[in-house]
């Protein structure tokens, strides 16, 4: 692609916007894009900690830079911000990429805050011998 992503940053997932996901005026639902931006960066985070049990806390700094169209394959680039106890931070951008001119045009960025549970509880994941034990297993 023409420019980079900021270090960290890695390939969560992809959408392509179809007709049923356009408003009126032909451009890409907001709702529609803040559900795929929080898919792609629970996608991200399980594979980066080995833990699903997590719910949606915050999303915040939504930024919409610009609108998808029909058509558009939009990429998520996602990378962690932070951690806690039992909480896990990440910030997520979301390009429309021209594979054929390898333009690449920023459409939303935002941070997303989970935190893990265990029996519908908050749970100290980062602090488990669950969470030490899948990092173990990550570094053979």
């Amino acid at each position: 692609m023409a420019d980079t992503l900021p270090e960290d940053f890695r390939l969560a997932t992809r959408h392509i916007v179809m007709e049923r996901d356009l408003n009126a005026a032909g451009n890409l639902f907001g709702g529609t894009m803040l559900a795929w931006l929080d898919e792609a960066t629970a996608i991200s985070v399980i594979e980066r900690i080995g833990y699903s049990d997590f719910v949606t806390v915050a999303m915040d700094n939504v930024n919409f830079k610009a609108p998808g169209h029909r058509g558009d394959l939009i990429t998520f680039y996602s990378r962690v911000v932070k951690t806690g106890s039992s909480s896990i931070v990440a910030e997520t951008r979301a390009y429309v990429e021209d594979h054929a001119t390898g333009a690449r045009r920023e459409v939303i960025t935002c941070r997303i805050t989970y935190v893990c549970l265990k029996d519908q509880q908050p749970y100290a994941y980062f602090k488990s011998p669950e969470y030490a034990g899948w990092r173990a297993r990550q570094t053979q």
